[in-house]
């Protein structure tokens, strides 16, 4: 991997980063030069990508976190800071998303679920942001990126925990802009559609991935690489002066 693309020198966290759309992101900013902490609830896939990105010549570091738990989420900061000194970027990945919850109407939606839905979905981005802010404000050029979705644009209907969860995070990502501007550290969002990521592929199926074809305007299947190119773009210094925004990724079938 190169050690001298947009990222280089830079210390990046990833969220969820072990499999899925998450891994895509990892690998994209090692690639960029970036040293990329993968962390995941499942510790065993953030070890196995982790150590992917290393043998590619990456620097990587795999890490078990519970984005719930404020002493998980503490100490995958302090991991991250020991092994490589620093914290410039932090994408808030980690999520429940629509193809792990069944579809229903809202009045069938437990509360529990519900609360799980926030608990990762939003207060996940709280822990981790608060957690990594005194690094992240020392880098002087710090970035959170988190990402929403664009059902918050089209109100997709049988999720309205998801949904609701993921509007959070772009009034989130705007409020959270706000308070830390002043330390150079920019805070936006990306907001993708229905993406078929290998984790996604696993519970959907080719029909459903094409499904919202008829309404893009780019008539394709969503993939992870559509999306990759805007995350760095926001982690990179070129970005620097952008800030409180949401950019939806979905091929054009929701403009806003």
């Amino acid at each position: 991997m190169a050690g001298n693309g947009r990222l280089a020198g830079r210390v990046a966290v990833v969220t969820g980063g072990g499999k899925g759309i998450g891994a895509v992101y990892a690998e994209r900013l090692a690639r960029e030069g970036a040293a990329v902490a993968a962390v995941d609830v499942d510790g065993a896939a953030a070890e196995a990508h982790a150590a992917k990105l290393q043998a590619e010549g990456g620097q990587a570091l795999g890490l078990h976190v519970d984005v719930t738990d404020l002493a998980s989420v503490e100490a995958m900061v302090r991991r991250v800071v020991e092994r490589f000194g620093r914290l410039d970027i932090l994408v808030n990945n980690a999520g429940l998303y629509t193809v792990l919850l069944p579809k229903r109407p809202f009045y069938e939606i437990e509360p529990k679920d519900w609360d799980r839905t926030l608990a990762v979905n939003v207060k996940g981005l709280f822990l981790c942001a608060r957690a990594a802010f005194p690094h992240l404000k020392e880098s002087g050029h710090g970035r959170i990126i988190n990402i929403s979705s664009g059902t918050v644009f089209a109100g997709t209907p049988g999720f309205l925990h998801y949904v609701s969860s993921k509007g959070a995070v772009v009034a989130f990502t705007r409020a959270l802009a706000r308070e830390v501007g002043q330390y150079n550290i920019t805070v936006n969002a990306l907001a993708p559609g229905l993406t078929a990521s290998a984790t996604a592929r696993e519970v959907q199926t080719q029909a459903e991935f094409e499904a919202p074809l008829q309404l893009r305007t780019i008539k394709r299947v969503q993939v992870p690489d559509d999306i990759v190119g805007a995350l760095v773009f926001l982690a990179s210094d070129e970005a620097e002066f952008i800030t409180g925004q949401t950019i939806v990724i979905d091929g054009g079938l929701n403009m806003h």
